[in-house]
């Protein structure tokens, strides 16, 4: 094992291998093909005490820690705060806006940001999204009008995303792999509990102060993170030092050319212009708008468009930087990654939304009473997360055994939540469907965050997880307006048979309304929502059910195993 002092000075052959291997080999640096793993077996070479530790290390965890939370909470709390904001600002008909202006920006730039910070380093960026999030938090808090609200939420998302991108790579790339589980673990456990807690603590301060607490609140907590990182965190890592120890992180013209901006431009557009149009789909009932498919058209071009232009790139370039190598497309194990990612993201994020308002319009309860129904699915998707990360590190049971386990708890929990009875009084068994649902998809998350390393090639580590979340993003984001547009659809044209058409419009911007009918009409009409929602949930028992084939497609002769090396 070298030393701390020969590792900065490693010969400059070893070095330009190394990059050769990283750059030319391709499909090849995945995991599955042994040979080139063990040449590119970077971070086995890096001794111990190279890497940050003791309190430094607890308190930069910290910091990432709050900087995930805060992030990933700003998606679901909001959801708890609406009617309180609609109430003081007005402008109940833009409200959705809240919700989507946040989401398009931050499900668009989380690679992005990933690969500005590969090209001028972690440190800059990750302090620059907390800037940018604090900044807008507060200007979110302090809006006077709805356009103000939706404007700085979508420039807080921009700030979100650089954060989720950022920290996850850095949450690896201050430890050893061998201390991955247990860093992962924690990681998991922040996400999971900001998103599937956030609609909590909004009703929480709605309950007991304004609403502009949702959003002042990241203000101190924010400022926390930047002091601490700003302090604490080096310039470059270890791995870093080893893979590019002569590169410079300067920024200068020369340096622009690494800048994939045309992939960076279409990547955004094709996120955004698609997640736009299912919305309005959703929201009008139809697909067969102009508008829509206009924008359907224009964004499945622009996803054409992009991964051509990430294999020309690749392929025959030299620069610029892809912003999504091509290899990726190419390795099976990646394929297979990648596509459940998307797959597990559509189930968190539907759940967590879709289940509370179930609750509120089916079962008639109060907006933080829904949200405590939803604490089975909320506690288990961290706690399985954990369990199978833990699990991983400690034993020699191959990852994709979790990957097939966690698909199975998936499709028996959305199973079960589609078939809920459609009555007031709320169907005990459901929580149980959530605990299997919840345990699918913490397994998921976890473990699709902690092979991640090991199945990219250590250049590609950056981009890589910043893949992994991207896709969760969109793939919820994308599923959750195709389910609530066939959802609206279904319910609209069954209310149409027991309601007046003005009834009905009234009924789908506000059910609150169903307080004015009578109590067989409200019956009714719960029922209908109720069978909405199970159809919602029945269109994800096919996505959970694709998360089989997706996770054999990672199967490798020799099993795909998480480095346990010390």
């Amino acid at each position: 094992m070298n030393s701390s002092k020969d590792f900065h000075s490693s010969p400059e052959e070893t070095i330009e291998k190394v990059d050769d291997i990283l750059l030319q080999d391709g499909p090849k640096n995945f995991v599955g093909a042994e040979e080139t793993t063990e040449k590119v077996g970077a971070r086995e070479e890096i001794p111990s005490s190279a890497y940050i530790q003791g309190w430094r290390l607890h308190l930069i965890t910290i910091a990432i820690f709050i900087s995930l939370l805060v992030a990933h909470m700003e998606a679901t709390i909001v959801s708890t705060s609406v009617i309180a904001i609609t109430d003081d600002l007005g402008g109940f008909s833009k409200s959705v806006w809240i919700f989507t202006g946040f989401l398009l920006t931050y499900s668009g730039l989380v690679i992005i940001w990933a690969k500005l910070s590969d090209i001028y380093g972690r440190k800059p960026f990750i302090l620059a999204a907390l800037l940018i999030f604090a900044i807008f938090s507060g200007a979110c808090g302090a809006s006077q009008t709805m356009t103000q609200l939706i404007v700085f939420r979508c420039i807080q998302g921009i700030g979100a995303s650089g954060i989720y991108g950022i920290a996850v790579i850095i949450n690896m790339e201050m430890v050893p792999p061998v201390r991955y589980p247990q860093f992962i673990a924690l990681m998991t456990v922040a996400i999971t509990m900001a998103v599937t807690f956030g609609p909590l603590i909004g009703g929480a301060i709605n309950n007991h102060t304004t609403w502009r607490w949702v959003f002042l609140l990241n203000v101190p907590l924010g400022a926390i993170a930047i002091v601490m990182l700003a302090i604490l965190q080096p310039t470059v890592f270890p791995n870093e030092l080893y893979l590019n120890p002569t590169k410079s992180r300067a920024f200068s013209i020369k340096s622009l050319e690494r800048v994939d901006a045309f992939g960076a431009t279409l990547l955004l557009g094709a996120g955004v212009i698609l997640i736009v149009g299912l919305q309005l789909a959703a929201d009008r009932s139809s697909f067969s708008s102009a508008v829509v498919l206009a924008l359907l058209i224009i964004a499945g071009l622009m996803w054409l468009g992009f991964f051509g232009w990430s294999w020309f790139v690749t392929t025959k370039r030299q620069r610029p930087d892809p912003v999504f190598p091509w290899r990726f497309a190419t390795s099976r194990v990646c394929a297979g990654m990648l596509l459940n990612t998307l797959f597990s993201g559509t189930i968190l994020i539907v759940c967590t939304i879709q289940i509370p308002q179930r609750f509120q319009t089916v079962n008639n309860d109060s907006a933080f009473k829904a949200g405590t129904r939803l604490i089975p699915f909320s506690m288990m998707a961290p706690v399985a997360a954990i369990i199978g990360t833990i699990m991983i590190g400690r034993t020699r049971i191959p990852p994709i055994y979790f990957l097939l386990a966690g698909g199975l708890f998936e499709v028996a929990g959305t199973a079960g939540l589609a078939m809920t009875p459609t009555t007031l009084k709320v169907w005990p068994a459901q929580y149980v469907f959530q605990v299997l649902a919840g345990t699918g998809v913490g397994l998921f998350t976890g473990t699709l965050t902690l092979i991640c390393p090991f199945v990219v090639s250590k250049g590609d580590l950056g981009v890589g997880t910043a893949a992994v979340a991207q896709f969760k993003i969109l793939g919820g984001m994308v599923v959750l307006a195709i389910v609530t547009s066939v959802m609206n659809r279904s319910i609209r044209n069954e209310l149409l048979t027991i309601l007046p058409v003005e009834e009905v419009g009234k009924v789908l911007e506000a059910t609150k309304v169903l307080s004015n009918l009578s109590e067989d009409m409200q019956e009714q009409v719960r029922g209908v929502f109720g069978r909405g929602y199970n159809l919602q949930m029945k269109i994800i028992i096919g996505f959970a059910a694709a998360q089989v084939p997706a996770t054999l497609l990672m199967w490798t002769k020799k099993p795909l195993m998480v480095d346990k090396k010390k």
